[in-house]
């Protein structure tokens, strides 16, 4: 059962996996972060059945307690209609250098939440290539959240060699072959 997120539901979630882990600074990466980039008219761009986040400083914090608490088939996810999908920094490790300060930081009271960037999670979906992945690029093309040829120099700028441009511009361009873009 998959909800739209909202900034008011990623408060919620960071409250309660703040409460849980005792850190206040986290990292949300995923479709759920639509929720802060994309414009109010692509609310509906947001909506899934789970947000990924983590503690910035202290990935391992209350980890089983917050899966436990927080994540799917949880007490929270009945209440809610999403879970919190417990990730880690390993999901940015190709991620092109200075996506930090491409990101969004928002506050909720005492904690912070780093929210990836629009064109830093197509890259990061382009890297993955899951067919939910593509999927979501090529929603995201359509409804013209993205641009393509943004993208695309993007990944010409960022990719950090020749090898991994032309793989993730390929992607890419499987992605406009497949699609009614």
């Amino acid at each position: 059962m998959a909800v739209e997120i909202t900034r008011e539901l990623l408060g919620v979630a960071i409250r309660e996996l703040a409460q849980l882990t005792g850190e206040k600074e986290f990292v949300a990466v995923g479709r759920g972060t639509l929720a802060i980039t994309a414009p109010p008219e692509l609310a509906q761009l947001a909506t899934t059945d789970d947000v990924d986040i983590w503690p910035r400083h202290n990935e391992k914090a209350a980890l089983d307690e917050s899966i436990f608490a927080l994540g799917e088939a949880s007490k929270f996810h009945e209440q809610y209609g999403f879970y919190i999908e417990r990730l880690g920094s390993w999901t940015l490790l190709t991620q092109p250098p200075g996506w930090e300060d491409r990101a969004t930081v928002l506050r909720f009271g005492e904690n912070s939440l780093l929210v990836l960037g629009l064109m830093d999670l197509l890259y990061n979906k382009l890297e993955a290539d899951r067919p939910k992945d593509r999927d979501f690029i090529q929603e995201a093309i359509i409804c013209k959240l993205a641009d393509m040829d943004a993208l695309r120099k993007f990944v010409h700028d960022f990719a950090p060699n020749a090898e991994a441009r032309e793989i993730l511009l390929g992607h890419l361009g499987d992605i406009v072959k497949g699609s009614v873009l």
